[in-house]
């Protein structure tokens, strides 16, 4: 585990770090591979690297642990801030494109939903958590600026039919649900559940993975 002053230097880092470094990705691995290779590339460095092995190494897998699976209860309005991104991806991706779902699609969705709800928040709200408890609105904002910005970097390969700007937008919803849900709970149990619920409805994302 890093030490103190050292983690923080880190944390503030990140919110710029990692959509510079992975725009970079995706946009050097789109010109030398296909766009499905470059996608599923590009992913993997992003969850390795900067969702397990940037946390894994800041909060320790202790801590990491820790604050996936603890969480006081939410109040019922907090509930329904996480609802909302579950059911805005549930109306504008999966029921629209449910009949595009078969058992690989659906695995893929599911597999993948986990993997990016789990790294996710522990890089993008357990780092922060701990790091900033005691100033939490700064924490929020800044994590949330680059938790938003990241999601430009993938659209490098496939880019989203809502344009660029509403479908960071839309990220930037998901990503304020989560913080304020977070802090809130003290914990990341509820909120890594919606997350990774709101990810599982993108159908279009896991066939592309797939190839189709």
């Amino acid at each position: 585990m890093a030490d103190r002053r050292g983690r923080r230097t880190v944390a503030v880092v990140i919110p710029v770090a990692v959509p510079v470094t992975m725009a970079l990705v995706f946009g050097g691995l789109r010109r030398l591979a296909s766009a499905r290779t470059a996608y599923n590339i590009g992913f993997a460095v992003y969850w390795i690297v900067w969702c397990l092995a940037v946390p894994g190494w800041l909060l320790g897998p202790r801590d990491a642990a820790r604050l996936l699976i603890t969480g006081r209860g939410l109040p019922a309005r907090y509930l329904m801030l996480l609802a909302m991104p579950v059911a805005g991806a549930a109306g504008t991706q999966l029921i629209p494109q449910r009949r595009d779902v078969d058992i690989p699609t659906a695995a893929a969705m599911a597999s993948t939903a986990i993997v990016n709800a789990v790294g996710e928040e522990l890089l993008w709200r357990a780092v922060f958590l701990r790091e900033f408890d005691s100033r939490p609105r700064l924490a929020m904002a800044w994590s949330l600026f680059g938790f938003s910005l990241w999601h430009v970097a993938p659209q490098l390969v496939l880019p989203s039919p809502l344009g660029r700007g509403r479908f960071v937008a839309g990220s930037a919803v998901v990503g304020l649900a989560s913080s304020l849900a977070a802090w809130k709970a003290g914990g990341l149990r509820q909120v890594v559940v919606a997350h990774a619920i709101t990810d599982a409805c993108g159908v279009r994302a896991a066939r592309f993975r797939l190839g189709r």
